[in-house]
């Protein structure tokens, strides 16, 4: 396959070979790029990735950020109770 280039010389990748370099379907990678998750380029019928696009969403951290847990107010606390 012929390696498509934009005009900042980064390499576009395909759907198929983005979903093979993450390890996930090419419908995972379609979901990411209609949730704007992975900016994607349409040429006719196909969507390219950039791959400055795809080790951006690489580094990027996974899961929900940290949020230590409330405590109730201190009358229903185990503590306080007699």
């Amino acid at each position: 396959m012929t390696n498509f280039t934009s005009n900042d010389n980064s390499e576009l990748l395909s759907v198929a070979q983005t979903a093979k370099l993450l390890d996930v379907t090419r419908q995972r990678v379609h979901s990411l790029i209609k949730n704007g998750q992975i900016v994607a380029r349409k040429l006719g019928h196909y969507y390219y990735i950039e791959a400055s696009e795809l080790e951006r969403y690489k580094k990027q951290p996974t899961g929900k950020p940290y949020q230590p847990r409330r405590t109730g107010s201190q009358e229903n606390s185990i503590d306080n109770r007699q």
